[in-house]
């Protein structure tokens, strides 16, 4: 028995110049539902053009720009800053993070989608000498964890270039350090990178523009979004918009429905010693720490809840630290004491969602969408025939937390599918699951609105 969905491998190649080219028209065929088809929208917008805008140019709108422009789009992203990859791409080494489960839930199944898919969509980068593909290996936080990657191991274990189970003298061998675990999860394909970099040469290798504005309020008006700056004066118009600017989506009223929280998280910029530069994978546990480049490794990260600013903190340091060391006591001993005052590191923002999965779709007409699906407020399992209600050619890319990096090859090419009128690339179950609407559905029949 393997878990989760099938591999992404045979499906698209995201680099590949062969994708279909998009249709008049964005198709409404997603996943059936019959009983209550909120999914599909009762009235498509006509495209007229293959014009079409991305807001936010952090990995989420820069992957999605590339799989839009490889389907023939006319794509131009938008960001307040003038590089991509500025705000919450910005660390200097972001882990591919692997996350499996022994269980067959919606959640381990799209985390072993994505991460497949993504171990083939930055091989070209690590070719490049951009990152590195030097394996991630996942050490147990606790009983459990070992007891579930005994399971995760037999599961995949006819898979050994996805993921081994390793015993201690695998996992000192595969990482340079005397660590003390018993076993782990070693994830030969993943690795880490640099994502500011990547998303300027997602961008450049496409010919892509970016355009800085720092855009506040959308319009819909003459079968096009209009964009204002916070003076109000318009910036630009365009047929078809994707918001992709993380939790700066709330300030928007299409999108201010969305359940989403902003995480602080800082990483810890720590020198090399000679014990630390052995280091050949990158380490996760309670938090993860990568090999040395150009004579620095990086480790975290916090995850700080209500606390909003960027300036780095000695606390959130001596967290880090003390992670690396309740990951290992030989990941301690190899890092060493350190002198937290002088300690460099960055600190930026998560836009996580309750569900821990990402937002990926249509954006809903709310208020028509919550009257026409009220029956679900009496009866959770009663038959609805209208279908959904969604705005014209204006969709959302959010809400993947930590693992942007991993999330966002798949969950752009299944917004860039859905668009251009294609098959969606992955199961009609894991697709309901990002829906941005799942949230309006699920608290009517919870009765919450």
């Amino acid at each position: 028995m393997s878990l989760g969905s099938a591999s992404m491998d045979n499906k698209i190649n995201p680099l590949s110049n062969d994708l279909s080219k998009p249709s008049s028209k964005p198709s409404n065929k997603l996943p059936s539902n019959k009983r209550q088809p909120w999914h599909l929208d009762k009235s498509v917008a006509p495209r007229l053009s293959k014009e079409i805008t991305i807001l936010g140019a952090g990995i989420a709108g820069c992957t999605t720009a590339v799989a839009l422009a490889k389907r023939g789009f006319n794509v131009r992203v938008i960001d307040r800053h003038p590089s991509a990859g500025s705000e919450g791409a910005g660390n200097n080494q972001a882990v591919v993070y692997p996350k499996l489960s022994p269980r067959d839930d919606l959640l381990p199944r799209i985390n072993l989608s994505s991460m497949k898919f993504a171990s083939d969509y930055y091989k070209p980068f690590w070719d490049r000498d951009v990152g590195q593909q030097c394996g991630v290996l996942v050490l147990p936080e606790s009983e459990k964890t070992a007891s579930d990657f005994k399971i995760i191991g037999e599961r995949f274990a006819d898979q050994p270039g996805f993921v081994q189970l390793q015993n201690n003298s695998e996992l000192r061998g595969v990482s340079g350090l005397n660590l003390v675990a018993k076993q782990g999860l070693f994830f030969p394909q993943l690795g880490w990178l640099p994502p500011a970099e990547v998303c300027q040469q997602l961008l450049a290798q496409q010919g892509i523009p970016l355009l800085r504005a720092d855009i506040h309020k959308i319009v819909y008006s003459d079968n096009h979004w209009q964009l204002l700056e916070a003076n109000g004066d318009l910036f630009l118009t365009s047929e078809s918009l994707v918001i992709a600017n993380a939790f700066d989506c709330l300030q928007f009223e299409q999108t201010a429905f969305l359940p989403l929280t902003q995480l602080r998280g800082q990483i810890t910029e720590l020198q090399q010693s000679p014990a630390s530069s052995t280091l050949k994978t990158v380490i996760c546990g309670e938090g993860y720490i990568t090999p040395q480049h150009k004579g620095v490794h990086s480790c975290g990260a916090t995850y700080n809840k209500g606390v909003f600013t960027t300036e780095l903190r000695p606390i959130d340091h001596q967290t880090n630290l003390e992670q690396m060391s309740r990951t290992d006591e030989g990941l301690g001993e190899a890092i060493g004491p350190q002198d937290i005052a002088s300690l460099s590191g960055r600190a930026n923002y998560r836009c996580t969602t309750k569900d821990y999965l990402p937002i990926v779709g249509p954006v809903p007409n709310v208020p028509q969408l919550l009257e026409d699906y009220a029956p679900l407020r009496r009866d959770a399992r009663c038959e609805i025939t209208s279908l959904g209600s969604y705005l014209p050619n204006l969709y959302v890319h959010c809400g993947m937390g930590s693992r942007g990096l991993s999330y966002a090859p798949l969950t752009s090419e299944v917004l860039a599918a859905e668009i251009a009128g294609e098959t969606l690339p992955i199961e009609d179950e894991l697709r309901l699951a990002m829906h941005p609407a799942r949230f309006l559905i699920r608290d009517l029949k919870k009765k919450r609105i």
